[in-house]
């Protein structure tokens, strides 16, 4: 199932990023000229874009193996949904621990909300499943939120935002056109919330490390082995 890892993957992060950002620019457009419903479906998939150069980085920082169940998640919509609720997560982590540290010089620490948690778990479990088949279902309740994007929430709403949907007897069961300025304008938002996260200068796109982007790295390391969680606990104690 291994496969040979990529010597140089910064082509493939710059391509990633660069037709992300073409896709929320189209965006903006589209929302300029009241062309709510396709600027709503761009959002989503420029989130996509940026998810997947957010991977990109995790399996070049070695957080993430390079296998073919990896390589099959980056091509999968649901896996980059969840990832880029992550990359929301980091986005407002980020704004509130630079206020808190403005104002106390000290970093604070946090737990992973369960939507957050839960979405790393499902990356790693379900997305990206192990080779022994072992499975992380404890018995415990996935958090709602989470498991709606993984079960394709998010997926679905961006295909109605382009097809029309048809019942079993024909009737109309859903159209772009219910896709609202508000709606649209929120995805759009989010998306150059993603885009942040990254930094562009010429051909070279670096990633903004923040102290959160390493917890979120060290969990990935541990969650696929190569950080035991004596050393992630000692780490990240809360």
């Amino acid at each position: 199932m291994d496969q040979t890892r990529p010597k140089n993957l910064s082509p493939a992060i710059r391509v990633s990023f660069e037709n992300g950002t073409r896709l929320l620019e189209d965006s903006q457009y589209l929302l300029e000229y009241g062309r709510f419903p396709t600027a709503y479906a761009l959002s989503i998939l420029a989130q996509e874009e940026y998810a997947k150069t957010f991977l990109l980085f995790l399996v070049q920082d070695n957080a993430i193996p390079w296998n073919s169940n990896v390589h099959r998640a980056l091509r999968d919509h649901t896996c980059k949904q969840l990832v880029a609720s992550i990359m929301d997560y980091l986005d407002e982590e980020w704004e509130k621990w630079t206020a808190i540290y403005l104002t106390t010089r000290k970093l604070p620490t946090s737990k992973f909300p369960a939507h957050i948690a839960d979405a790393l778990n499902i990356i790693r479990h379900e997305k990206v499943p192990r080779e022994d088949g072992w499975s992380w279902d404890d018995g415990t309740p996935c958090d709602k939120r989470a498991r709606a994007i993984a079960d394709g929430e998010i997926d679905k709403q961006k295909q109605n935002a382009i097809y029309v949907g048809l019942g079993k007897t024909g009737q109309v069961s859903s159209s772009p056109i219910k896709i609202t300025e508000n709606e649209a304008t929120i995805e759009y938002e989010k998306t150059k919330r993603l885009k942040g996260i990254f930094n562009s200068f010429g051909k070279n796109i670096e990633l903004l490390k923040t102290v959160q982007y390493s917890k979120v790295s060290d969990t990935f390391r541990a969650l696929f082995g190569s950080m035991t969680v004596e050393e992630y606990s000692k780490r990240w104690r809360d």
